[in-house]
């Protein structure tokens, strides 16, 4: 993108959204497993599937269908992949109390909150 577009990366400051976002994501990993597991699953999901919705999409309207690397699989079909990730969280949220349950799906606003920052990190123009 850089070589090709004149795109260039920004550069995260240490106290922007991203590392922000990894050290929540590091304390909650360790403090609240349930409401951990909502982020990964929305990101895994989000980034997999529909993330190589998008990256055709773009590929198609900006890029003349360019294969863009980033979005290759190397796995081929990622179907499976998704499969046994949303089986093993499921496997593991059948073990979880009610009040778990409820913290993993109420996690789920601030999961998109981190997400649009974070996209806005990445869009924003200099």
């Amino acid at each position: 993108m850089a070589s090709e577009h004149g795109v260039v990366p920004p550069t995260p400051a240490p106290d922007g959204p991203g590392h922000t976002y990894a050290d929540f994501l590091k304390r909650l990993a360790k403090d609240d497993p349930p409401a951990f597991i909502c982020h990964y699953y929305n990101y895994s999901f989000a980034h997999t599937a529909g993330g190589r919705m998008i990256g055709a999409r773009v590929s198609q309207d900006l890029f003349g269908g360019k294969d863009l690397a980033f979005y290759r699989y190397e796995g081929g079909d990622v179907t499976p992949l998704l499969d046994a990730v949303r089986g093993s969280i499921n496997a593991l949220a059948e073990g979880w109390e009610g009040e778990q349950k409820a913290r993993c799906l109420e996690e789920t606003s601030a999961s998109f909150k981190w997400s649009g920052q974070l996209l806005r990190l990445i869009t924003e123009t200099a």
